[in-house]
């Protein structure tokens, strides 16, 4: 009998054991899984404010160097001024000293210079007075001194000029210069915010997949809990049973014992009573594990389609046509304004769906370098050494381009025959 009493104890115990075991693993795995999850999204978020505070330190230097860009920007307007004022001043200088050369050629045809003395003599003999021979050779004189001192001022306008034109020349190379250390730092400035903005973006992705992750666990965790509540009222339904089995156990025992100590001869009915109850109950809705979902993945998102190039050099000068007349803006990529590389960058986008670069120097690789003879219409032109370009155009064909010239104008048609391009590009 009490064997009867410990198998029962014993099959209550196992019944319960395999209920309620599975489902506390997988609780447990749940919570350590949200704390690492929890972990790396504060990991993240730091390393996400950090490189955002990295962006705007970027940008803030952007903002500073553009402030530094119009300054130079405004250098640059007052040196076109000075190289336009020079130039017409070398023109008055030119035109002044061609009339001297006619002035001092009529004079050498009234008077030569190089035989004074033997006109001043002539100048003597053949006057009709004393004082007509003194008033001819002051003249004489005169008029060789007023000569002499023309010829002086020609040399010092000469010197002038080639001073003027000296300094002409230097600052038109430190407009070029200046012209070339604005496009490279833009550049600079531009693909170092794309790299910032780049990681910002990466690491905002990587915070949210994780974030993604312990939204699942969390609901994996509520189905767990689900489950462990239901495995509770199945362990209760097995606590009743069992313990209904141990009362019926222990009443049939005590029955036997009743039966045993009245001298009644029942052992035979009690090993048939008993062989007929040994049976222990399972409670209803069986045990077990229970397996939590998989947690759903989502399908990847598709990469976008990139439409194919369309039309050609008509396109491309099309779309330039529209934009006539729109002010050139540092840095401007239009559709409103526009800079020269930005204005070159935002054509071809549109036209022909086609990216060549931000600024002059990637564009300069958009295509096969050829000289300028060889442009065509759509091609593009470039002012400056391969690698310290400063300005770009859009051949229109003929020598002609389209540009965003420079600040204060607006976009324009222009000629190589007015502002010849170094080298260009077939696109």
């Amino acid at each position: 009998m009490k064997k009867r009493i410990i198998s029962a104890i014993m099959v209550s115990s196992i019944l319960l054991g395999s209920i309620a075991l599975p489902v506390v693993g997988l609780a447990d795995d749940f919570d350590t899984k949200i704390k690492q999850s929890e972990t790396k999204i504060n990991e993240l978020s730091g390393q996400e404010a950090a490189a955002s505070a990295q962006l705007e330190t970027v940008k803030a230097n952007i903002e500073g160097i553009k402030a530094q860009a119009i300054e130079l920007q405004g250098q640059q307007a007052k040196l076109n001024q000075e190289i336009t004022k020079l130039g017409t001043e070398i023109e008055d200088l030119t035109v002044k000293i061609d009339k001297r050369d006619a002035t001092i050629k009529e004079q050498a045809r009234s008077v030569q210079v190089d035989g004074k003395a033997t006109n001043y003599i002539d100048a003597v003999l053949s006057a009709d007075s004393v004082s007509t021979a003194i008033t001819r050779v002051f003249a004489a004189s005169t008029i060789v001194n007023a000569s002499n001192d023309m010829m002086k001022q020609q040399e010092k306008d000469k010197k002038s000029v080639e001073t003027k034109k000296a300094t002409s020349e230097t600052k038109a190379q430190e407009l070029n210069e200046t012209a070339v250390e604005l496009e490279g730092a833009k550049t600079q400035l531009v693909d170092q915010e794309l790299q910032q903005q780049a990681l910002v973006s990466q690491i905002a992705a990587e915070r949210t997949t994780e974030e993604g992750k312990k939204a699942g666990f969390l609901k994996e965790k509520e189905e767990a809990e689900a489950a462990r509540a239901e495995q509770a009222r199945l362990i209760k339904v097995a606590e009743e049973a069992a313990k209904a089995e141990e009362a019926r156990v222990a009443q049939e025992a005590a029955q036997n014992t009743n039966n045993t100590n009245t001298g009644t001869n029942n052992n035979s009915g009690t090993d048939n009573s008993g062989n007929g109850n040994n049976t222990t109950p399972t409670p209803g809705g069986g045990g077990g594990a229970v397996t939590p979902p998989s947690p759903i993945v989502p399908d990847p998102i598709p990469d976008p389609v990139v439409p194919n190039p369309s039309g050609g050099a008509g396109a491309v000068l099309a779309e330039a046509a529209k934009h006539l007349g729109k002010p050139y803006v540092w840095g401007g990529k239009g559709p409103n304004s526009f800079d020269c590389s930005g204005f070159t960058s935002y054509v071809y986008r549109v036209a022909l769906g086609r990216e060549i670069g931000g600024s002059t120097i990637p564009q300069e690789g958009a295509g096969t370098q050829i000289s300028v003879s060889q442009a065509v219409a759509g091609d593009l032109l470039f002012w400056g050494s391969r690698g310290g370009t400063y300005h770009v155009a859009i051949s229109t064909g003929g020598g002609g381009y389209i540009h965003a010239p420079a600040p204060g104008q607006n976009v324009t048609y222009g000629s190589s025959a007015y502002f010849a391009p170094d080298f260009a590009v077939r696109m």
